[in-house]
């Protein structure tokens, strides 16, 4: 049923009967109808979906009027089996007759309200609440009440912002509902208040988390105390009564689990405080079933089954001699017969079911087990939708249960991957319910997404064969091998046993599985072969003749392609075998081919096409460059295709094409980027469409400057007037995209040499700096600190006229201030700002900086103090290395001011003591070791003794250097394990700063310091290699001395 059929279903039905109610209320509160304005309830006639002044007062007027008539029958004690009082008999004549009660009423107005119109939202809140009060409840009218907190539930669904004010009390009566002592008890009643609860605090985030803890000890409970989580509670009990009694703990239990579905979502932090009860809640009825038919493996009903082992596998069977995998049941159950575990349990509920002839009629019957089967379907999904939560929510705090749903073998597994244990694998392959199946797919892509690097431990040692492993004595990183070759044989054999012609959805969830496992799994401590077990499976889908399955098979390739770890695989059977066997082309490329020289074929599974070709380019660029001339001819053609999908993935391509070819070891040459730009780049930019303006800029990006030189005179001019236009676009994408190209040509050594180019693109992406959209900032933050190094390089390279041609005063005031705006941006655009600041200081010349020495030099100096000393590590880590290019400009005034013309009465400039101080702090406190080395380097780098201030500060800095060596050996259990492999550099280092320090000095005996024999050794050691003559006492000042 469609989202608006099902809509209209929901506003407009007429009460059902009691058990016809009961039966669909799960559906109804798992697919709440979507909300619409009043505006868009009137066009659509529903005379429930707007109520106007006059209906508000009736609805009023009949809500006080049951509200006095349960107050009056409040005062009464009336005994469990006293008759139905005579307005309560008129309440169910009028359900029976078919009239919408008051209640009723409510509750399908709810369901019309926009949660856009508070003051509607808050009417119906005051209303529902007066009528839900203590008084209310003292009445011994489950109808009366179950209807109430129906509509309740509606009201609250996705409105519980505005319940915040009345939310206390409310939560309180709807608590004292789901925490009835007796299972059986009212389960209509303590399901309608877990809706209540569920629709109350779905979408609202931390609104309510002083109620989560309470909530999620309650629908804990109730989970924990229905009859189907006690094991062997069910047997013997066949009476009509107790399987009513049992359908409404199913429903009961769906319910419970969907409001934890919904606590899951909004408090992560629920989940990590108490996972291993939680997780033995969700196993349990995440592999729920009641029943099973005869001659039907069904899935384990009790929590022993968490502990029934694994049936003994053959002998692993490699990839080139694998047997044909059999789909039939019988067939795998010949070579591995099953255990009959939980065959007396099977027995026992199908004739418990057979009990009674003058229950059911056999046509009863099967109608009977239908509905079972799908509210058991119910439970299992949404013990998957809640498993699927704490995978989001705590996916490190899961990976220990990994276990319990996902098995692994003591003995060596086969293709056939056939085990007896509850395991998602095994609801993929066997659940009756396709939803289910499609669920356990998508839960166990979400798993693995979320643990790419405690899968990357995965290892697979050889085993001697005939000989048993177990399991207890492996190492974690062989348990996680073990469970991710069952993954691989699992998905493999579901896949397989499924019939795609009946089941097409749930075939493509299980290929999009499959590309969560190869896209997520290592393979480099893995024996070969393992990731082609998949391939070969899906490579078959290829060939099918719905697009849906060939996208998701293309997806599957793209995502096996794209990993490195798998590249021998790829390498030596995906990407080489080929038929005829001298074919150049392999089987697989020939299938892309095909899709995309297919004008006429599918546009999905062309644009999956060019994305899969597009992961070739990245990584396995050599295997498709000889294609090119074909893969050029499709490009061409797509130019002319109304898809304008279809036109993207060719350009998608082509960038990527041209990126990897720009590296190669063979690069693109002028020639290649000549035609290419004539018949595609071009073109891209002549089109309205801001996206393929976007792709044309991203392509050109990718152009090397030797390519750049080689191309005819014309394109140059043309290529500059492109880009700079694409950055007046009204498209944010498109700006975005110029920028890079901008930030990418401003290097090029033969634009640099042109000022005028360097100052047009210089203006345009000043400008684009205060651009609204962030996207855009972000780039053109990132062309600023290019358009700087641009400046660094055209000093270094001898370029001194053309820098004092193009850095006027005008132009360096407006870098500065677009920088120093860049620096107080977000965070995405600190990083730039930092180094542009960096690199303009670093080309300064002396008039501008004694200039601006009071005002734009010295806020840019603390601009860079500030990031040196707080901020995120990559700010941290580009302000040392800024604070090192503005020392490197040999007329920035620091140190000593005896002597230069900065001496204003001071012996020292003011920000030296700060500069210095805080690269020392950076030395010492920083945790990380890039940002450490930055700052020695820093401190390294002026060459006279006057820059360092007074005797004072030096000394300083020499005792920091000693103590900094001194704790780095201290230091070994403090760091992350990624640092280690900077430990070296950075000690290095620091040796060398301090040996430049005392250099200066003249000795250690004048700055009153004590240096120990063996670092004064390691100090010598620090040095690079010289002449012997450079490490003598008179031609380098002796350190220790």
């Amino acid at each position: 049923m469609t989202q608006t059929l099902r809509q209209r279903h929901y506003r407009h039905h007429r009460p059902p009967s009691a058990q016809q109610r009961q039966d669909t209320e799960d559906n109804a509160r798992r697919h709440p109808p979507q909300r619409q304005t009043r505006e868009a309830g009137a066009q659509a006639g529903s005379d429930c979906l707007s109520l106007s002044e006059q209906d508000k007062q009736q609805l009023n007027k009949d809500l006080i009027l049951i509200l006095e008539r349960a107050k009056a029958h409040g005062s009464e004690s009336t005994p469990d089996n006293a008759k139905e009082p005579k307005d309560m008999q008129e309440f169910s004549k009028a359900r029976k007759n078919g009239n919408i009660t008051a209640i009723e009423k409510l509750g399908l107005a709810c369901a019309g309200f926009s949660s856009t119109a508070p003051e509607d939202v808050e009417f119906l809140a005051k209303v529902v609440f007066a009528l839900f009060n203590k008084e209310m409840i003292k009445v011994d009218a489950e109808r009366v009440l179950v209807d109430i907190l129906r509509a309740l539930s509606a009201a609250l669904f996705e409105n519980g912002l505005y319940a915040k004010d009345s939310f206390p009390e409310l939560f309180q009566i709807i608590i004292s509902i789901s925490t009835s002592q007796k299972r059986t008890e009212r389960s209509e009643l303590r399901r309608m208040a877990m809706n209540s609860l569920a629709n109350a605090v779905h979408k609202t985030g931390t609104l309510y988390s002083s109620y989560h803890e309470r909530m999620y000890e309650v629908l804990l409970s109730n989970l924990t105390s229905t009859s189907y989580y006690e094991s062997g509670s069910l047997a013997g009990h066949s009476s009509m009564a107790r399987r009513k009694d049992l359908a409404s703990e199913r429903k009961l239990i769906s319910s419970a689990l969907r409001a934890l579905h919904f606590l899951l979502q909004e408090d992560k932090q629920i989940s990590s405080r108490s996972i291993p009860p939680l997780m033995d809640v969700i196993c349990r009825f995440m592999f729920f079933k009641t029943e099973t038919s005869p001659g039907q493996p069904g899935l384990a009903t009790s929590s022993n089954a968490f502990h029934i082992g694994i049936i003994k596998r053959t002998s692993y069977a490699t990839p080139t001699n694998i047997l044909p995998f059999t789909k039939s049941t019988g067939a795998t159950g010949s070579q591995h017969p099953p255990s009959d575990v939980n065959a007396e349990s099977s027995f026992m509920s199908y004739r418990n079911m057979q009990s009674s002839d003058s229950e059911y009629s056999d046509s009863e019957l099967g109608a009977h087990l239908t509905q079972r089967r799908q509210h058991d379907g119910k439970v299992r999904l949404n013990a998957l939708l809640c498993l699927q939560a704490l995978a989001r929510a705590a996916p490190k705090q899961l990976q220990p249960h990994w276990p319990k749903f996902l098995t692994h073998s003591s003995y060596t597994p086969t293709v056939l991957g056939t085990h007896k244990a509850p395991s998602l694998i095994g609801l993929i392959g066997s659940d009756p319910i396709p939803t289910v199946r499609s669920a356990a797919c998508v839960v166990l892509s979400h798993i693995l997404e979320s643990s790419k690097q405690y899968l990357a431990m995965a290892e697979e040692k050889l085993s001697v064969p005939g000989t048993k492993t177990q399991a207890g004595m492996l190492v974690l990183s062989e348990r996680i091998g073990l469970m991710m070759r069952e993954l691989h044989v699992g998905v493999r054999s579901a896949m397989n046993g499924v019939d795609s012609s009946l089941e097409q959805g749930v075939v493509i969830q299980m290929i999009k599985c499959c590309s969560a496992v190869v896209a997520n799994c290592s393979y480099e401590k893995m024996r070969p072969g393992l990731s082609l077990l998949l391939f070969n499976s899906v490579k078959t889908f290829l060939n099918s003749n719905e697009p849906g399955l060939q996208s998701a098979a293309l997806l599957f390739m793209s995502a096996l392609l794209s990993n490195t770890t798998a590249r021998t695989d790829v390498q030596e059977s995906i990407l080489s075998n080929s038929t005829p066997p001298n074919s150049n082309v392999p089987d697989f490329l020939a299938h892309l081919m095909e899709f995309v020289e297919d004008a006429n074929g599918p546009p999905a599974v062309r644009i999956e096409a060019w994305s899969t070709l597009r992961v070739l380019a990245q990584f396995h660029f050599e295997a498709v460059r000889p294609l090119w001339t074909r893969l050029d001819a499709c490009m061409v053609c797509d130019q002319n295709s109304d898809d304008l999908r279809v036109r993207t993935g060719g350009l998608l391509f082509l960038e990527e094409f041209s990126k990897s070819g720009a590296s190669a070891s063979e690069p693109l040459m002028s020639e290649w980027w000549t035609d290419v730009l004539e018949r595609h780049v071009l073109k891209a930019f002549a089109e309205e469409n801001p996206s393929i303006k976007a792709l044309g800029c991203d392509c050109i990006s990718h152009i090397s400057p030797n390519a750049f030189i080689g191309l005819p005179d014309r394109f140059e001019m043309i290529i500059m007037s492109l880009i700079l236009g694409t950055a007046l676009d009204e498209n944010a994408a498109a700006r975005a995209a110029a920028c890079r190209a901008i930030g990418v040509f401003i290097l090029f050594p033969s634009l640099r040499e042109e000022s005028s180019h360097l100052v047009d693109m210089a203006n345009t992406i000043l400008d684009l700096c205060r651009d609204p959209n962030l996207a855009v900032r972000v780039r053109a933050s990132w062309a600023v600190g290019n358009l700087c190094d641009s400046l660094v390089l055209m000093k270094t390279e001898n370029q001194g006229h053309v820098l004092e041609e193009t850095l006027t005063l005008t132009l360096w005031t407006k870098i500065m201030r677009s920088a120093l705006m860049i620096c107080q941006d977000h965070e995405k655009l600190k990083s730039n700002g930092i180094r542009a600041i960096g690199g303009l200081l670093r080309v300064t010349f002396e008039g501008i900086l004694e200039r601006e020495r009071h005002s734009l030099v010295k806020e840019a100096v603390y601009a860079l103090i500030k990031h040196m000393e707080q901020g995120s590590l990559k700010g941290r880590w580009n302000a040392c290395y800024a604070m090192r290019n503005v020392l490197l400009n040999p007329d920035f005034p620091i140190g000593s001011t005896f002597g230069t013309s900065y001496a204003l009465g001071s012996d020292m400039v003011s920000w030296t003591r700060d500069v210095y101080g805080a690269l020392m702090h950076a030395i010492q406190q920083s945790k990380n070791f890039k940002v450490r080395i930055n700052a020695c380097a820093a401190l390294t780098v002026p060459k006279t003794r006057a820059k360092y201030g007074d005797q004072a500060m030096f000394r300083d800095m020499v005792q920091v250097l000693m103590n900094a060596v001194k704790n780095l050996d201290e230091e070994q259990g403090e760091h992350e394990f990624g640092e280690f492999q900077y430990r070296g550099q950075l000690e290095n280092k620091i040796l060398r700063c301090l040996d430049h320090l005392l250099q200066l000095s003249g000795g250690m005996a004048k700055l009153d310091l004590e240096l120990d024999p063996t670092l004064r050794q390691r100090i010598i050691a620090s040095r690079p290699e010289m002449p012997t003559l450079a490490l003598q006492p008179q031609e380098a000042p002796e350190p220790c001395s």
